[in-house]
């Protein structure tokens, strides 16, 4: 592992992966596989790390990936998610970023002995952030619905008290819960392209599920969303809509990945 001090641009991270190879005495034939995330100085076609490597070594057979788990984060993208990311966001700061409503909220979670003792901050680049912030709200909604009831204060919390908003709530909040297990199982030590791609194909598969069951107006995956009364059939067909296309997203996303695995699924056959 080599370190970068200053900048960390396209050549900064080339130079230093050239100066890694001489160190360990490692030929360029040897390497098969480079996985970056998607930041431009590592996959810029001219003064990327990729770009520079392409030009250093021409006609060379590695392929490049985009970090699987990264890229699984980035398939949320293909939610409509951000009205309900920036009202939960706005409740989050109102309870948070004002120091004594901070301190008489936690002092309410005490006295009401809450299991939580506080709201959680979303932070855009963890990539599970979005899924634990909206469960820990879930979790605490009645006890922040009666906190700002007893401040007088209604009008903060008043999208909790919503069937519709709370509705669209609970069916991201299932989701996201989903995607972060899928997430942490693709972190876990031991992990190999095998057993990461077989948790994707997994999930894929769920994907499928959970929308023919929601086509059915079976909830049985989706616990919170089955806790509100009386969702409508728009709505359930409006969530089918999205898982339909957070499948698609992943199936875009990871094209790259799954060809390498077909590949050498059937390599084994090919040299018998």
């Amino acid at each position: 592992m080599r370190f970068l001090k200053g900048t960390t641009n396209g050549c900064d991270i080339f130079r230093e992966f050239q100066e890694g190879l001489l160190t360990l005495k490692v030929p360029i034939t040897n390497i098969c596989n480079i996985t970056t995330d998607g930041a431009p100085n590592m996959t810029g076609k001219k003064s990327g790390f990729l770009g520079l490597f392409n030009q250093n070594y021409p006609g060379n057979n590695v392929v490049f990936l985009h970090c699987v788990i990264h890229q699984d984060a980035l398939c949320k993208s293909a939610l409509n998610m951000k009205p309900v990311l920036d009202a939960v966001v706005k409740l989050v700061n109102t309870i948070r970023s004002r120091g004594l409503t901070h301190r008489q909220f936690r002092d309410f979670l005490q006295s009401v002995q809450s299991e939580y003792s506080d709201v959680l901050y979303y932070t855009k680049v963890r990539w599970l952030s979005a899924g634990c912030v909206f469960e820990r709200v879930w979790q605490l909604k009645d006890d922040i619905v009666s906190f700002f009831h007893e401040k007088q204060c209604s009008a903060e919390c008043e999208m909790l008290e919503d069937t519709e908003w709370l509705s669209d709530f609970a069916f991201f909040t299932d989701l996201l819960c989903h995607m972060n297990n899928l997430n942490i199982k693709m972190q876990g030590k031991n992990q190999f392209n095998d057993d990461i791609w077989a948790h994707l194909k997994a999930f894929k598969l769920k994907l499928n599920l959970f929308a023919g069951q929601l086509a059915k107006n079976d909830l049985s995956h989706f616990s919170r969303l089955n806790s509100i009364p009386s969702v409508n059939e728009e709505k359930l067909k409006n969530y089918e809509d999205g898982l339909k296309k957070l499948h698609f997203e992943f199936e875009r996303r990871f094209q790259d990945f799954s060809a390498i695995q077909t590949e050498l699924d059937i390599l084994p056959y090919l040299s018998t």
